[in-house]
């Protein structure tokens, strides 16, 4: 064991003050760790369990396209609402503007969603995962945005039902 010591030119008290570091960071890195591959894991949707990167990644391409089907046919009924409200004679000024407010708010939620994921892609650049866990937060963002607007546009105060089911936001 000596002669180990001596070949990577470290005094006893050097190697042993290395080796603890490496013994104490251990029980510390290794519940990181697990937490950081439960997290990717809960946030990766669960249908998508390729074998290789480009078969997850194209299956996770496969749901992006959904959920951004569903939402656009959730925006559409809303739109759709809101314009036909705005031409009741009896509608205000306010209500008029809706559609309008409705499509600034879709794009400024367009831009945000870029811009979120482009910041994940860019935490994630040093592996193959970036790919996958920038669709998730695509996919992610784009169902809690469905939900958003079925809650806000597609539901009503008293017991009326809604206008469409209730979307999921689960992955």
């Amino acid at each position: 064991m000596v002669k180990m010591f001596k070949s990577i030119n470290l005094r006893y008290g050097e190697y042993s003050s290395a080796l603890m570091g490496r013994i104490i960071s251990m029980p510390l890195f290794l519940p990181i760790a697990a937490v950081l591959t439960a997290s990717a894991t809960a946030n990766a949707p669960s249908r998508c369990t390729g074998e290789t990167t480009l078969e997850v990644n194209a299956c996770l391409n496969e749901q992006l396209g959904e959920a951004n089907v569903e939402m656009e046919q959730y925006a559409e009924t809303a739109l759709a609402i809101m314009e036909r409200d705005a031409k009741d004679e009896f509608s205000d000024a306010l209500e008029k503007d809706a559609p309008d407010a409705f499509r600034r708010a879709q794009k400024a939620w367009t831009d945000y969603r870029e811009a979120e994921c482009e910041a994940l892609y860019d935490n994630w650049s040093g592996g193959t995962i970036r790919n996958a866990m920038t669709i998730s937060c695509e996919i992610r963002i784009t169902r809690q945005r469905t939900h958003t607007i079925w809650e806000n546009w597609l539901t009503f105060m008293d017991s009326t039902p809604p206008v469409l089911p209730e979307p999921s936001i689960k992955l």
